[in-house]
Protein backbone atom coordinates (compact mmCIF):
# COMPACT_ATOMS: atom_id res chain seq x y z
CA UNK A 1 0.00 0.00 0.00
CA UNK A 2 1.07 3.61 -0.66
CA UNK A 3 1.37 5.71 1.65
CA UNK A 4 -1.36 7.72 0.19
CA UNK A 5 -3.68 4.90 0.28
CA UNK A 6 -3.42 3.35 -3.26
CA UNK A 7 -3.13 -0.28 -3.17
CA UNK A 8 -1.44 -2.52 -5.93
CA UNK A 9 2.05 -3.74 -6.70
CA UNK A 10 5.01 -0.69 -6.42
CA UNK A 11 8.87 -0.90 -7.87
CA UNK A 12 11.19 -1.21 -5.61
CA UNK A 13 14.11 -0.31 -7.90
CA UNK A 14 14.20 1.51 -11.37
CA UNK A 15 13.53 -0.60 -14.38
CA UNK A 16 14.24 0.09 -18.09
CA UNK A 17 11.65 -0.42 -20.79
CA UNK A 18 11.42 -4.11 -22.22
CA UNK A 19 12.90 -5.30 -18.85
CA UNK A 20 11.29 -8.32 -16.67
CA UNK A 21 10.13 -7.06 -12.90
CA UNK A 22 8.88 -10.50 -12.53
CA UNK A 23 8.06 -13.57 -13.21
CA UNK A 24 4.67 -15.50 -11.67
CA UNK A 25 3.60 -19.06 -11.81
CA UNK A 26 -0.43 -19.26 -12.23
CA UNK A 27 -2.40 -20.25 -9.24
CA UNK A 28 -5.02 -21.34 -12.06
CA UNK A 29 -5.82 -22.32 -15.28
CA UNK A 30 -9.31 -22.31 -17.16
CA UNK A 31 -9.98 -23.80 -20.35
CA UNK A 32 -10.47 -20.43 -22.55
CA UNK A 33 -13.29 -22.14 -24.88
CA UNK A 34 -15.91 -21.46 -21.96
CA UNK A 35 -15.10 -17.73 -22.49
CA UNK A 36 -15.62 -17.90 -25.99
CA UNK A 37 -18.21 -19.24 -26.53
CA UNK A 38 -20.03 -17.93 -23.69
CA UNK A 39 -21.37 -21.50 -23.14
CA UNK A 40 -22.96 -22.00 -19.65
CA UNK A 41 -22.23 -25.86 -20.13
CA UNK A 42 -19.08 -25.70 -21.25
CA UNK A 43 -18.20 -22.72 -18.40
CA UNK A 44 -19.78 -25.66 -15.76
CA UNK A 45 -17.20 -28.42 -17.26
CA UNK A 46 -14.12 -26.04 -17.37
CA UNK A 47 -14.60 -25.27 -13.47
CA UNK A 48 -15.67 -29.33 -12.87
CA UNK A 49 -12.10 -29.89 -14.41
CA UNK A 50 -10.30 -27.38 -12.23
CA UNK A 51 -11.86 -28.97 -9.22
CA UNK A 52 -10.98 -32.56 -10.32
CA UNK A 53 -7.39 -31.77 -10.80
CA UNK A 54 -7.17 -29.70 -7.76
CA UNK A 55 -6.40 -26.41 -8.50
CA UNK A 56 -9.47 -25.65 -7.01
CA UNK A 57 -8.40 -25.71 -3.77
CA UNK A 58 -5.35 -23.89 -4.41
CA UNK A 59 -7.00 -20.65 -5.73
CA UNK A 60 -9.75 -20.90 -2.71
CA UNK A 61 -7.71 -22.15 -0.17
CA UNK A 62 -4.64 -19.90 -0.34
CA UNK A 63 -3.84 -16.45 0.78
CA UNK A 64 -2.92 -15.05 -2.31
CA UNK A 65 -6.39 -16.33 -4.45
CA UNK A 66 -9.15 -15.38 -1.56
CA UNK A 67 -7.29 -11.86 -1.80
CA UNK A 68 -8.03 -11.13 -5.45
CA UNK A 69 -11.00 -9.02 -5.97
CA UNK A 70 -14.03 -11.12 -6.77
CA UNK A 71 -16.84 -8.37 -7.17
CA UNK A 72 -19.00 -6.45 -4.63
CA UNK A 73 -21.54 -8.73 -2.69
CA UNK A 74 -24.60 -7.74 -4.71
CA UNK A 75 -22.70 -7.82 -8.21
CA UNK A 76 -25.32 -9.04 -10.64
CA UNK A 77 -22.72 -11.70 -11.92
CA UNK A 78 -22.03 -13.37 -8.97
CA UNK A 79 -26.21 -14.79 -9.06
CA UNK A 80 -25.47 -15.42 -12.50
CA UNK A 81 -22.88 -17.81 -11.94
CA UNK A 82 -24.65 -19.32 -9.12
CA UNK A 83 -27.79 -20.05 -11.07
CA UNK A 84 -25.12 -21.48 -13.93
CA UNK A 85 -23.61 -23.94 -11.12
CA UNK A 86 -27.20 -24.99 -9.90
CA UNK A 87 -28.43 -25.47 -13.52
CA UNK A 88 -25.49 -27.68 -14.55
CA UNK A 89 -24.54 -29.32 -11.43
CA UNK A 90 -27.86 -30.19 -9.37
CA UNK A 91 -25.96 -32.66 -7.70
CA UNK A 92 -23.65 -31.09 -6.24
CA UNK A 93 -23.62 -29.72 -2.52
CA UNK A 94 -24.93 -26.64 -1.83
CA UNK A 95 -21.06 -25.61 -0.34
CA UNK A 96 -19.44 -27.49 -3.52
CA UNK A 97 -21.88 -25.40 -6.03
CA UNK A 98 -21.10 -21.94 -3.74
CA UNK A 99 -17.22 -22.41 -4.28
CA UNK A 100 -17.13 -23.39 -7.88
CA UNK A 101 -19.57 -19.75 -8.10
CA UNK A 102 -16.86 -18.05 -6.36
CA UNK A 103 -13.92 -19.43 -8.76
CA UNK A 104 -16.38 -18.44 -11.47
CA UNK A 105 -15.95 -14.93 -9.98
CA UNK A 106 -12.41 -14.93 -9.66
CA UNK A 107 -11.62 -16.00 -12.72
CA UNK A 108 -14.05 -13.11 -14.61
CA UNK A 109 -12.08 -10.10 -12.63
CA UNK A 110 -9.04 -12.26 -13.12
CA UNK A 111 -7.43 -13.91 -15.47
CA UNK A 112 -5.55 -13.16 -18.73
CA UNK A 113 -5.65 -15.21 -21.77
CA UNK A 114 -2.67 -17.27 -22.93
CA UNK A 115 -1.05 -15.55 -25.85
CA UNK A 116 0.01 -18.77 -27.72
CA UNK A 117 -3.13 -19.57 -29.19
CA UNK A 118 -5.51 -18.23 -26.14
CA UNK A 119 -6.53 -22.03 -25.46
CA UNK A 120 -6.40 -21.14 -21.21
CA UNK A 121 -7.42 -17.98 -18.93
CA UNK A 122 -4.65 -18.28 -16.08
CA UNK A 123 -4.86 -16.15 -12.48
CA UNK A 124 -1.95 -15.00 -10.84
CA UNK A 125 -1.37 -14.18 -7.23
CA UNK A 126 1.03 -11.10 -8.11
CA UNK A 127 0.65 -10.24 -11.27
CA UNK A 128 -3.59 -10.24 -11.01
CA UNK A 129 -3.16 -7.30 -8.26
CA UNK A 130 -2.08 -5.20 -10.62
CA UNK A 131 -4.05 -2.10 -11.15
CA UNK A 132 -4.98 -0.77 -14.90
CA UNK A 133 -4.28 2.31 -16.22
CA UNK A 134 -5.05 3.29 -20.35
CA UNK A 135 -1.28 4.18 -20.48
CA UNK A 136 0.42 1.51 -18.43
CA UNK A 137 4.06 1.53 -17.50
CA UNK A 138 4.19 -2.60 -18.09
CA UNK A 139 2.47 -5.41 -19.85
CA UNK A 140 1.81 -8.57 -18.87
CA UNK A 141 3.19 -11.85 -21.24
CA UNK A 142 0.95 -14.99 -20.52
CA UNK A 143 3.11 -17.98 -22.42
CA UNK A 144 0.92 -21.01 -22.35
CA UNK A 145 3.12 -23.49 -19.77
CA UNK A 146 5.57 -21.00 -18.55
CA UNK A 147 5.44 -18.19 -15.56
CA UNK A 148 3.70 -15.05 -16.47
CA UNK A 149 5.92 -12.35 -16.54
CA UNK A 150 5.51 -8.24 -15.93
CA UNK A 151 7.55 -6.53 -18.46
CA UNK A 152 8.22 -2.33 -18.68
CA UNK A 153 6.85 -0.96 -21.56
CA UNK A 154 9.02 2.58 -20.55
CA UNK A 155 10.88 3.57 -17.61
CA UNK A 156 9.51 2.54 -14.11
CA UNK A 157 11.12 4.58 -11.41
CA UNK A 158 11.50 3.26 -7.77
CA UNK A 159 8.37 3.45 -6.10
CA UNK A 160 6.60 4.34 -8.90
CA UNK A 161 3.16 1.91 -8.97
CA UNK A 162 3.40 -0.80 -11.72
CA UNK A 163 0.48 -0.64 -14.03
CA UNK A 164 -0.97 -3.08 -16.75
CA UNK A 165 -4.07 -2.71 -19.30
CA UNK A 166 -6.91 -4.68 -18.96
CA UNK A 167 -7.77 -3.72 -22.07
CA UNK A 168 -5.71 -5.17 -25.00
CA UNK A 169 -3.75 -2.62 -27.29
CA UNK A 170 -6.48 -2.47 -29.79
CA UNK A 171 -9.21 -1.42 -27.59
CA UNK A 172 -6.58 1.23 -25.78
CA UNK A 173 -6.98 2.66 -29.50
CA UNK A 174 -10.71 3.51 -28.61
CA UNK A 175 -12.06 6.66 -27.75
CA UNK A 176 -12.44 7.41 -23.87
CA UNK A 177 -16.01 6.75 -24.11
CA UNK A 178 -15.76 3.13 -25.60
CA UNK A 179 -12.59 2.62 -22.89
CA UNK A 180 -14.74 3.53 -20.37
CA UNK A 181 -17.78 1.11 -21.22
CA UNK A 182 -15.26 -1.67 -21.90
CA UNK A 183 -14.07 -1.82 -18.16
CA UNK A 184 -17.14 -1.08 -16.44
CA UNK A 185 -18.60 -4.15 -18.52
CA UNK A 186 -15.67 -6.16 -17.55
CA UNK A 187 -14.68 -5.03 -14.24
CA UNK A 188 -16.99 -2.43 -13.27
CA UNK A 189 -15.18 0.72 -12.65
CA UNK A 190 -14.46 4.04 -14.02
CA UNK A 191 -10.81 4.44 -15.11
CA UNK A 192 -9.37 8.01 -13.62
CA UNK A 193 -6.14 7.73 -15.01
CA UNK A 194 -3.95 10.92 -16.81
CA UNK A 195 -5.77 10.04 -19.83
CA UNK A 196 -9.66 9.23 -19.13
CA UNK A 197 -9.26 12.48 -16.77
CA UNK A 198 -7.78 14.40 -19.59
CA UNK A 199 -9.68 17.20 -20.94
CA UNK A 200 -8.93 15.91 -24.60
CA UNK A 201 -9.67 12.56 -25.92
CA UNK A 202 -6.28 11.74 -27.27
CA UNK A 203 -7.82 9.15 -29.81
CA UNK A 204 -9.51 11.46 -31.44
CA UNK A 205 -6.81 12.98 -32.97
CA UNK A 206 -6.91 14.76 -36.12
CA UNK A 207 -3.87 16.63 -38.28
CA UNK A 208 -3.50 20.08 -38.85
CA UNK A 209 -5.55 21.39 -42.43
CA UNK A 210 -2.51 23.85 -42.66
CA UNK A 211 -0.62 22.87 -45.53
CA UNK A 212 3.28 21.07 -43.90
CA UNK A 213 2.31 21.97 -40.06
CA UNK A 214 2.92 18.70 -37.99
CA UNK A 215 0.32 19.61 -35.31
CA UNK A 216 -2.66 17.70 -34.19
CA UNK A 217 -6.21 18.90 -32.69
CA UNK A 218 -7.42 16.36 -30.48
CA UNK A 219 -11.60 16.52 -29.95
CA UNK A 220 -12.32 18.01 -26.59
CA UNK A 221 -13.79 15.91 -23.85
CA UNK A 222 -17.00 17.67 -23.15
CA UNK A 223 -18.84 17.66 -26.86
CA UNK A 224 -21.58 20.30 -27.33
CA UNK A 225 -24.38 19.66 -29.51
CA UNK A 226 -24.35 19.95 -33.19
CA UNK A 227 -20.57 19.21 -33.57
CA UNK A 228 -17.09 18.27 -33.09
CA UNK A 229 -15.31 20.41 -30.54
CA UNK A 230 -11.86 20.49 -31.38
CA UNK A 231 -8.38 21.72 -29.40
CA UNK A 232 -6.28 24.11 -31.14
CA UNK A 233 -3.30 22.61 -33.45
CA UNK A 234 -0.52 21.19 -30.90
CA UNK A 235 1.50 22.80 -33.11
CA UNK A 236 0.92 26.14 -35.19
CA UNK A 237 -1.60 26.58 -32.28
CA UNK A 238 -4.17 27.54 -35.03
CA UNK A 239 -8.30 26.37 -33.98
CA UNK A 240 -9.31 24.39 -36.89
CA UNK A 241 -12.36 25.98 -38.52
CA UNK A 242 -15.92 25.18 -38.39
CA UNK A 243 -15.67 23.49 -41.74
CA UNK A 244 -12.78 22.08 -40.92
CA UNK A 245 -14.22 20.29 -37.57
CA UNK A 246 -17.84 19.45 -39.36
CA UNK A 247 -15.31 17.20 -42.60
CA UNK A 248 -13.59 15.64 -39.91
CA UNK A 249 -16.40 14.23 -37.52
CA UNK A 250 -18.22 13.18 -41.06
CA UNK A 251 -15.25 11.46 -42.15
CA UNK A 252 -14.61 9.73 -38.43
CA UNK A 253 -18.52 8.53 -38.32
CA UNK A 254 -18.31 6.49 -41.59
CA UNK A 255 -14.52 5.17 -40.68
CA UNK A 256 -15.60 4.65 -37.34
CA UNK A 257 -18.68 2.22 -38.69
CA UNK A 258 -16.40 0.45 -41.08
CA UNK A 259 -13.96 -0.72 -38.98
CA UNK A 260 -16.67 -2.01 -36.27
CA UNK A 261 -18.22 -3.80 -39.13
CA UNK A 262 -14.49 -5.82 -40.35
CA UNK A 263 -14.06 -8.34 -41.72
CA UNK A 264 -17.72 -8.08 -43.58
CA UNK A 265 -17.30 -4.45 -44.59
CA UNK A 266 -13.64 -4.85 -45.74
CA UNK A 267 -13.81 -3.91 -49.47
CA UNK A 268 -15.93 -0.82 -48.98
CA UNK A 269 -13.48 -0.04 -45.85
CA UNK A 270 -10.38 -0.21 -47.53
CA UNK A 271 -10.20 2.88 -49.44
CA UNK A 272 -11.98 5.46 -47.09
CA UNK A 273 -10.51 3.23 -44.11
CA UNK A 274 -7.03 3.97 -46.11
CA UNK A 275 -7.61 7.64 -46.98
CA UNK A 276 -8.50 8.23 -43.24
CA UNK A 277 -5.23 7.13 -41.87
CA UNK A 278 -3.03 8.63 -44.65
CA UNK A 279 -4.69 11.74 -43.69
CA UNK A 280 -5.37 10.74 -39.80
CA UNK A 281 -2.50 8.76 -38.85
CA UNK A 282 -2.83 9.14 -35.06
CA UNK A 283 -6.20 8.66 -34.97
CA UNK A 284 -7.27 5.68 -33.23
CA UNK A 285 -9.99 4.37 -35.44
CA UNK A 286 -6.74 4.28 -37.73
CA UNK A 287 -5.02 2.61 -35.78
CA UNK A 288 -7.77 -0.19 -35.18
CA UNK A 289 -7.55 -0.30 -38.92
CA UNK A 290 -4.05 -1.03 -39.32
CA UNK A 291 -3.75 -3.39 -36.89
CA UNK A 292 -6.59 -5.19 -38.73
CA UNK A 293 -4.75 -5.10 -41.88
CA UNK A 294 -1.61 -5.89 -41.04
CA UNK A 295 -2.94 -9.07 -39.04
CA UNK A 296 -4.50 -10.06 -42.31
CA UNK A 297 -1.75 -9.49 -44.37
CA UNK A 298 0.40 -11.71 -42.13
CA UNK A 299 -2.15 -14.53 -42.44
CA UNK A 300 -2.09 -14.48 -46.13
CA UNK A 301 1.53 -14.06 -46.23
CA UNK A 302 1.70 -17.63 -44.45
CA UNK A 303 -0.95 -18.81 -46.93
CA UNK A 304 0.77 -17.62 -50.00
CA UNK A 305 1.35 -20.33 -52.56
CA UNK A 306 4.90 -18.93 -53.36
CA UNK A 307 8.04 -16.72 -52.48
CA UNK A 308 7.81 -13.66 -54.40
CA UNK A 309 3.93 -13.66 -52.87
CA UNK A 310 4.81 -14.04 -49.69
CA UNK A 311 7.57 -11.64 -49.99
CA UNK A 312 5.72 -8.90 -51.12
CA UNK A 313 2.52 -9.43 -48.55
CA UNK A 314 5.19 -9.47 -45.52
CA UNK A 315 6.49 -6.36 -47.36
CA UNK A 316 3.21 -4.45 -47.32
CA UNK A 317 2.15 -6.18 -43.92
CA UNK A 318 4.69 -4.30 -42.36
CA UNK A 319 4.46 -0.78 -43.72
CA UNK A 320 0.57 -1.31 -42.03
CA UNK A 321 2.71 -2.67 -38.54
CA UNK A 322 4.70 0.56 -38.57
CA UNK A 323 1.84 2.88 -39.11
CA UNK A 324 -0.12 0.98 -36.50
CA UNK A 325 2.98 1.08 -34.14
CA UNK A 326 3.63 4.66 -34.51
CA UNK A 327 -0.23 5.27 -33.48
CA UNK A 328 0.47 2.87 -30.36
CA UNK A 329 3.45 4.77 -29.38
CA UNK A 330 2.08 8.15 -29.34
CA UNK A 331 -0.63 7.35 -26.98
CA UNK A 332 0.98 4.90 -25.08
CA UNK A 333 4.28 6.90 -24.64
CA UNK A 334 6.26 4.28 -25.83
CA UNK A 335 9.70 4.30 -27.68
CA UNK A 336 9.29 3.85 -31.33
CA UNK A 337 11.55 1.78 -33.15
CA UNK A 338 11.37 0.95 -36.70
CA UNK A 339 11.88 -2.25 -36.77
CA UNK A 340 10.05 -5.88 -38.06
CA UNK A 341 7.26 -6.78 -35.75
CA UNK A 342 6.27 -10.74 -35.21
CA UNK A 343 3.06 -9.43 -33.48
CA UNK A 344 2.05 -6.14 -33.75
CA UNK A 345 -0.31 -6.13 -30.56
CA UNK A 346 2.73 -8.22 -28.40
CA UNK A 347 4.57 -6.35 -25.45
CA UNK A 348 8.40 -5.76 -25.73
CA UNK A 349 10.20 -9.12 -25.68
CA UNK A 350 11.22 -9.22 -22.46
CA UNK A 351 15.42 -8.52 -21.05
CA UNK A 352 15.57 -10.10 -18.07
CA UNK A 353 17.94 -8.29 -15.39
CA UNK A 354 20.42 -10.26 -13.37
CA UNK A 355 18.06 -9.54 -10.06
CA UNK A 356 14.82 -9.69 -11.59
CA UNK A 357 12.58 -12.14 -8.50
CA UNK A 358 8.88 -11.51 -7.66
CA UNK A 359 10.50 -9.34 -4.64
CA UNK A 360 10.89 -6.67 -7.35
CA UNK A 361 7.46 -5.45 -7.50
CA UNK A 362 5.30 -5.19 -3.80
CA UNK A 363 2.23 -7.13 -3.63
CA UNK A 364 -0.81 -5.59 -1.79
CA UNK A 365 -4.31 -6.61 -1.77
CA UNK A 366 -7.54 -5.33 -3.92
CA UNK A 367 -5.86 -4.78 -6.80
CA UNK A 368 -7.90 -6.57 -10.28
CA UNK A 369 -6.57 -8.36 -12.76
CA UNK A 370 -8.12 -8.77 -16.24
CA UNK A 371 -8.95 -11.00 -19.18
CA UNK A 372 -6.89 -9.43 -22.33
CA UNK A 373 -6.07 -11.11 -25.40
CA UNK A 374 -2.47 -9.59 -26.19
CA UNK A 375 -1.81 -6.57 -23.91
Amino acid sequence: REPGGVEGLFATHPWKPGQTLLRDRPLARLQAEAFDKEDPALLAKAHACLAEDGQLDVLLGSDAGMALWRGEPDDPRRDAFRRCVEDTWPEGSAEARARRAEAMCIFSFNSYMTQDGGRFHAVFPIISKANHRCDPNCWVVVPESEPGELVSARPVSEGEEVTVSYLCKADLLRPLSKRRALLWDGWEFNCCCSRCASELDDMRRFCCPLLGCPGTSAALREQLAGGLEASSCSSCGAVPAEAARQAWAERELEVEALVEGLPESLYCAWAPCEDFARDHPLHGVAGRWKNFIARRTQAEAHEADDEEERAALEEEGEVHRLALQRCLAEVLHEEFVEEELANPLSPPQPQPREDADPGAATQASEGRGMSSDGA
